[in-house]
């Protein structure tokens, strides 16, 4: 009796691996006749033998069915259903399913928004080697989106990227050397990863040479080599450079001047939507460098960079208000409100002056105490009176 249950048993099992491997066989032909038709943009098709092909278990096809849910392909958009079919093939371990679940839970997306869950599944990837996982998590960890900001973390992840060579991982891994954000500032070692995603291709990095080389960070100044590598990020559309060249060839540097090339290049970073761009655009019909002098078209463009919160334009403005000139009435309020703006952003002069408006009682109730106080902001981040300036500041704080 023992032997033939112990036969019954054995038996059992060979059915149900039978069964089992007839059902992985019929999910793989079932996921063939999906991706054809898929090939032939028939994607309602797709979807109903990818539907199959889930309910026989295979995972595959369930992060599949995630993605036509999130997309609307084949089936009408529903994000809810996009997170049940990810999260379905997740827990079958699947790392891709793993990765958009996450970021499900990061975006909030179909989901409620859940920091800890997010990393929870990303770092389960990253530490199974998942080179995508590894960079999404250190830029998640770097800007703290959906997670919390950890550069440590963030620089851990980054380098596991790059080692598989992410070559976007080379350019957050140069801001946190050159920084020292996470790691200990190094010029040279933010070199090496900008030089690194430079020598690939990536823009954002040849920008970052451009910069290092304009300034002389790190390296020995050189306007030529600044304008090589700004060319080269320029050529993929990247906002700061294309700003970048138009300056160059506006100053001469690296490069003949040329105030045509100048303006071209500003136009384009405008287009790209550079707020630098918009204000150095704007300064050129106020200067009338290589154009006819316009206030009307400087203001334009100072008013472009101004909602895009650049504090040189916030600051240029506010001082054309102040003095009336520049094609503006004068109009103390919206100075202060100007200065105001580019003051929140740490700027030395816009601090000065609006500590100037409250010792002067323009834009603001006349205050020496609280003249006083912006006045020491502004020397606090490095700014330097000229002579009036300093009877100021001396009379505001009882010197």
């Amino acid at each position: 009796m023992k032997k033939i249950c112990l036969m019954l048993v054995f038996c059992l099992l060979l059915a149900v691996c039978s069964a089992a491997a007839g059902e992985t066989a019929d999910a793989a032909a079932l996921l063939d006749q999906a991706e054809a038709a898929m090939a032939a943009e028939n994607y309602e098709e797709m979807v109903s033998l990818l539907q199959q092909a889930a309910d026989l278990g295979d995972d595959k096809a369930m992060l599949m069915l995630g993605n036509c849910y999130g997309e609307g392909r084949g089936v009408e958009m529903n994000f809810e259903e996009a997170v049940k079919y990810y999260r379905m093939a997740a827990e079958k371990g699947n790392v891709s399913a793993k990765y958009n679940l996450a970021f499900c839970y990061v975006d909030g997306t179909g989901v409620e928004p859940d920091a800890e869950k997010a990393e929870e599944l990303l770092k389960d990837c990253a530490d199974q080697g998942d080179v995508a996982s590894q960079y999404a998590l250190g830029y998640c960890y770097f800007y703290g989106h959906g997670t919390r900001q950890d550069y440590e973390a963030a620089v851990k992840y980054l380098m596991m990227a790059a080692d598989q060579e992410t070559i976007e991982a080379y350019y957050l891994l140069g801001i946190a050397s050159e920084y020292g954000l996470g790691v200990e500032q190094s010029f040279q070692k933010a070199l090496e990863y900008y030089r690194a995603g430079a020598e690939q291709g990536n823009d954002y990095c040849q920008n970052r040479m451009g910069v290092f080389y304009q300034l002389g960070t790190g390296v020995e100044q050189d306007y030529e080599k600044a304008f090589e590598y700004y060319s080269l990020a320029a050529d993929q559309f990247n906002p700061e450079a294309l700003t970048a060249v138009g300056f160059l060839y506006g100053q001469g540097l690296g490069t003949e001047q040329d105030l045509e090339k100048m303006l071209e290049y500003y136009r384009l970073g405008v287009d790209a939507g550079e707020p630098m761009a918009m204000f150095n655009l704007g300064c050129c019909y106020r200067d009338a460098t290589g154009v006819e002098q316009d206030f009307n078209e400087m203001l334009k463009y100072f008013q472009m960079a101004v909602e895009a919160g650049n504090r040189d334009a916030q600051f240029n403005l506010g001082f054309a208000y102040y003095t009336g000139d520049e094609g503006v009435a004068q109009d103390y309020d919206e100075a202060f409100r100007l200065y105001r703006l580019a003051a929140d952003q740490g700027f030395p002069v816009a601090l000065f002056a609006v500590g100037d408006c409250y010792y002067l009682g323009h834009g603001a109730e006349q205050n020496k105490e609280t003249a006083a106080e912006w006045y020491q902001k502004a020397l606090d981040a490095g700014y330097t009176p000229d002579a009036e300036d300093q009877k100021h500041i001396d009379d505001a704080m009882g010197k």
